[in-house]
């Protein structure tokens, strides 16, 4: 009767090598405080056994996260917020968030709007939240729709939406965007 042993790791249930250890725990060493089947951390100990050092808060055993203390008694910083009264909103660039002018502008000339990828704003190549939510489907309807129009007027795509339906159309800011993603697709 073969027999075959597990890694002797604590919570470690893949067969076991000649070694004791498994395929995955191999190169690891084991923490040596007497019965511990724990790995090391550093100084040959695991982290129960005293491998980070322990919150300077008074009756805390907690691991220290940053400048002696854990996360619960370190400092509480938070993010900037905007210098602007009344904006709760993050800042970015000059302690201001996006809508006050924080951040960047669309590097293209006479463009002023704001940056979404590569220095360039959605309408320029930038990434927007449309480009990532298309699917194939969407750009085959707006292509049936169109059919083989070539020499379409772009700035009253909606119109000419509206009268391959034969319906009265109003669309958001949003769906224009998404209009202007699929055009340039």
């Amino acid at each position: 009767m073969n027999t075959t042993s597990t890694c002797l790791f604590n919570g470690c249930s893949n067969p076991a090598l000649p070694t004791g250890k498994c395929e995955a725990h191999k190169n690891r060493t084991k923490c040596m405080v007497q019965d511990c089947t724990n790995q090391t951390y550093a100084r040959n100990v695991c982290i129960k056994h005293g491998a980070k050092p322990k919150c300077q808060y008074p009756g805390c055993d907690s691991n220290v996260r940053s400048q002696g203390f854990c996360c619960k008694h370190g400092s509480n910083t938070t993010k900037n917020i905007c210098q602007v009264d009344g904006c709760t909103k993050v800042a970015h660039a000059r302690r201001l968030c996006v809508r006050h002018g924080g951040g960047q502008k669309c590097k293209i000339p006479e463009c002023s709007k704001i940056a979404r990828s590569k220095g360039l704003c959605y309408h320029h190549g930038g990434l927007s939240s449309v480009q990532s939510t298309t699917t194939s489907e969407d750009q085959d309807m707006l292509a049936c729709i169109l059919g083989n129009a070539t020499d379409v007027d772009m700035t009253n795509i909606g119109d000419l939406l509206a009268a391959s339906c034969n319906c009265d159309l109003e669309f958001t800011v949003e769906e224009h965007e998404m209009l202007d993603y699929f055009i340039m697709a």
